[in-house]
């Protein structure tokens, strides 16, 4: 069955962009492209919009949600990161990979995890990273599906349902990686590679490597 387009949907322009980032800053959400998967993305600094993005998903609260950054240096900021961390995570970042570990803030409920943990991102996207240096470096995201749905890896595949319940939705057509990101996360004793996503074996050993660094220090 043919889905109906989608009013809200934007194509990529440079004032689109501007649109969208001005409806996330003033709490509203938008759905728009990464290297992996399509998200629903709000501003970290709205509560409400938070909890709106798990009433949509159906997703339980005590699921957080991931923050997306727009360079490495601003996940030294928000998780419990050391000076001499940052060559490691720029070997690591832009990139499909999802980084699990202490938060150093305070955030709104279902951006930190209830065992006290965030889930980093920067993602190797153009019009992901324009959008996230527009909005201040950060967005709270969940995959663009129902919880439990495969997660969109292009504009067609993106619910109605989703689409209707947003304020804002950019289409870039189909997702570069087309799958999910890995997970690794980690303290400072232990690390585990939760997911391995839409990466190869030979970058989960070499990411594998990089963490165990972050561990060891």
């Amino acid at each position: 069955m043919n889905k109906k387009p989608n009013t809200k949907a934007l194509s990529y322009t440079p004032a689109n962009i501007l649109e969208v980032a001005r409806v996330i800053k003033e709490g509203g959400l938008a759905v728009f492209p990464t290297d992996t998967v399509y998200d629903i993305g709000c501003s970290v600094k709205q509560p409400e919009a938070l909890k709106r993005i798990f009433k949509i998903k159906d997703r339980p609260l005590n699921q957080s949600l991931s923050i997306l950054i727009s360079r490495p240096e601003v996940a030294m900021e928000i998780a419990d990161f050391r000076e001499k961390d940052l060559e490691i995570l720029k070997k690591i970042w832009p990139g499909p990979w999802t980084l699990i570990t202490r938060a150093r803030v305070h955030m709104a409920q279902g951006g930190v995890g209830p065992d006290g943990t965030v889930a980093l991102r920067c993602p190797d996207h153009g019009i992901a990273l324009e959008l996230l240096r527009n909005v201040g470096d950060t967005l709270a995201v969940s995959s663009a599906n129902l919880s439990g749905a495969n997660s969109p890896v292009s504009f067609d595949e993106i619910e109605p349902e989703i689409l209707e319940q947003v304020d804002a939705a950019m289409d870039a057509g189909s997702c570069p990686l087309g799958g999910e990101t890995a997970i690794a996360k980690f303290d400072r004793k232990q690390f585990s590679i939760i997911r391995t996503g839409c990466v190869s074996k030979e970058e989960v050993a070499r990411v594998e490597a990089l963490v165990a660094q972050l561990v060891q220090g």
